[in-house]
């Protein structure tokens, strides 16, 4: 039906990949198959309708061909033959407005059921990204003036205060060293 070699199918999953991104790809393959399934199984139940509708009319016209003929004239064997089809007839067409009720009913749900999906996931989705978004941002002042992350962050600047004091020598060293040095400086 349709003319889809495999360079063509990976071309669209390349394209797809850099327009949806690695995280969303599986979601949207498992979406768009889930639709396919769905439009699979409503064009099967439209062939089956159509193919019962053609049998119950090909009936319908070889009943109204046997009136033509005038029933009285047919045999008494032909005649229950003609009744049979009638009531075969009759009872396709009661089964096919039921499978038709059926199907209606199923399909309502497969749609609603891949709906509820698709905001499942998209809902899921958009938690994610907010929880990635929230990790990733840095503090904002109302953040850091809360009392129990201003604590921690005063501890984690105490740490670090230590762990400069053990790689540069206070200041008070450091002048004592550099005093000697514009000394000779000023005397030239």
């Amino acid at each position: 039906m349709f003319d889809i070699g495999f360079s063509e199918l990976v071309l669209v999953f390349i394209v797809g990949l850099v327009v949806l991104g690695p995280k969303r790809l599986p979601i949207a393959i498992r979406t768009v198959m889930g639709w396919v399934r769905t439009i699979r199984g409503l064009a099967a139940n439209v062939q089956n309708e159509l193919a019962q509708e053609l049998k119950l009319q090909e009936l319908q016209e070889s009943i109204k061909k046997a009136e033509e003929l005038n029933l009285s004239k047919l045999s008494p064997e032909l005649s229950k033959t003609v009744e049979d089809l009638k009531q075969s007839a009759e009872k396709m067409q009661n089964d096919l407005t039921s499978a038709k009720g059926q199907i209606q009913t199923l399909t309502d749900e497969q749609v609603a059921d891949i709906q509820q999906k698709i905001e499942q996931e998209s809902q899921t989705l958009a938690q994610q990204d907010l929880q990635n978004n929230q990790q990733n941002e840095p503090l904002t002042e109302n953040e850091i003036n809360e009392p129990h992350l201003s604590g921690e962050i005063a501890e984690l600047a105490e740490a670090d205060e230590e762990k400069l004091t053990l790689y540069y020598p206070p200041d008070d060293d450091l002048a004592s060293v550099d005093e000697p040095k514009q000394d000779k400086q000023n005397v030239s």
